[in-house]
């Protein structure tokens, strides 16, 4: 267990706060690319700041203080004019950089405004895989890792934007716990599927851990090695031959799922998933422009019931999350061998402070730009999402899971609830699905 201290700096976020600080030495996504171009004014709150986020003509991003200097009205109800961002109320206006550009009735007047006077906060923005992203931090910012899995060229990418009541690390947790991938998801299935019979899969044995450059390696070894007959199960990997990584700040990386836990505020955060579904290895690569990712946002619960969803794996590992209430407690925790890779985190993140308080970059920090080119990550099995899934193979999972009523659910084709019916339908006639003859698609 932590002490409150403790617990209180792993949690708080805001600008002069340890975990604040940490975080701005890092780059964070904020919204779709896609998003931006059929709206030009986006709200956003990140780390505790309000702020607006907007589209200028020639396709870049500005993103500034969300209230205005004059009056403090909130100038996402205002709209882009040129280049810059103008308020509502009175007309004033700013350019990306934070500068005023504008006061119309003060210009008017005999002292010509103060603009030089009225200024606000900005902050860089960049894009990579389909998201913009920001950068809260001191000059000079690190480079945006260009991580290999935003140019595979062999799935459809989707994603998908949900907030989540809770607070960021409590969230960032889960990527450093194997176990719960046997309980949570897997027999929590078996359970849902058949409440009087379930089947449990294999168990855990042991799990282990490799930090390297950008994160950790998660291992594991589990009761039985062989693939059962029916269902899936946590499958065995040494940590020397990859596997599902935690990546800094705050990112789960599978192969088929990229997961940011991006901190709204300490006791919100805005989970973004970048979903890989894999593809054919007949489709040729590159059937996705970057800048046209398809996004939705997912919800969080029934709304029919009000209850938190929990029919996929994302809304499972929600349910988890806001189950701990908005702030993790770890005063009260009784941590056991399962929880090795969460002691292990912790332990980095209060070091990671430290350095950024000597005024050293934290871990996973890119400045050597021939470096930041498609960066290789240890994950396990690779070669399925960078070349795709052999066809006869592609069309066998189909026709299983349609037949076990799964078809939709789990990370073969979507990872949360409430997929929009058209980004099915657009994945079909990617892979081939729509020409595939009636006897296997049925």
């Amino acid at each position: 267990m932590l002490s409150a201290k403790k617990n209180q700096i792993l949690s708080e976020v805001g600008s002069g706060t340890p975990m604040g600080e940490l975080l701005r030495r890092y780059w964070h996504p904020i919204a779709p690319v896609l998003e931006l171009g059929r709206r030009s004014v986006k709200p956003v709150k990140l780390l505790g700041e309000d702020l607006v986020l907007f589209r200028k003509p020639d396709g870049s991003h500005g993103l500034i203080s969300r209230h205005c200097p004059h009056r403090g009205t909130d100038l996402s109800t205002g709209w882009v004019d040129g280049d810059i961002m103008r308020c509502p109320y009175h007309g004033w206006a700013f350019d990306s950089e934070g500068r005023c550009a504008s006061q119309p009735f003060e210009e008017a007047g005999p002292s010509g405004g103060f603009r030089d006077k009225a200024g606000v906060s900005a902050y860089p923005t960049a894009t990579l895989g389909g998201l913009i992203w920001a950068y809260l931090g001191p000059d000079p910012a690190p480079l945006l890792p260009d991580f290999e899995l935003f140019s595979w060229g062999h799935g459809f990418v989707e994603i998908i934007m949900t907030e989540l009541p809770c607070n960021w690390f409590q969230c960032h947790e889960n990527g450093m716990d194997p176990v719960h991938f046997e309980w949570l998801h897997l027999n929590g299935n078996a359970v849902r599927s058949s409440p009087a019979d379930p089947e449990y899969v294999p168990t855990h044995l042991s799990i282990d851990f490799l930090e390297f450059e950008h994160g950790f390696v998660n291992g594991r070894v589990v009761e039985t090695p062989v693939v059962p007959p029916k269902g899936t199960y946590a499958g065995t990997n040494d940590v020397s031959e990859g596997g599902i990584l935690c990546l800094w700040p705050y990112t789960l990386a599978s192969g088929n799922t990229i997961e940011f836990r991006v901190p709204v505020d300490d006791r919100r955060t805005l989970n973004i998933t970048w979903q890989y579904s894999v593809l054919p290895d007949d489709v040729p690569a590159g059937k996705q422009d970057q800048d046209e990712i398809p996004f939705w946002y997912g919800p969080l619960t029934d709304p029919d019931t009000g209850e938190i969803l929990t029919s996929h794996t994302g809304n499972q590992d929600f349910s988890a999350w806001v189950g701990q209430g908005a702030v993790a407690d770890r005063t009260t925790e009784s941590l056991g061998r399962s929880d090795k890779g969460i002691t292990l985190l912790r332990r980095r993140y209060f070091e990671a402070m430290e350095q950024v308080a000597r005024g050293e970059d934290p871990p996973g920090t890119v400045r050597d730009p021939e470096a930041n080119v498609n960066i290789q990550l240890p994950l396990m099995g690779k070669s399925l999402y960078t070349e795709g899934m052999p066809r006869r193979v592609f069309e066998e999972k189909l026709a299983a899971r349609k037949e076990s009523g799964l078809f939709g659910i789990g990370g073969f084709l979507t990872v949360q609830a409430g997929r929009p019916d058209h980004l099915q339908k657009e994945y079909d006639d990617i892979a081939g699905v729509a020409q595939m003859p009636a006897a296997d698609v049925d």
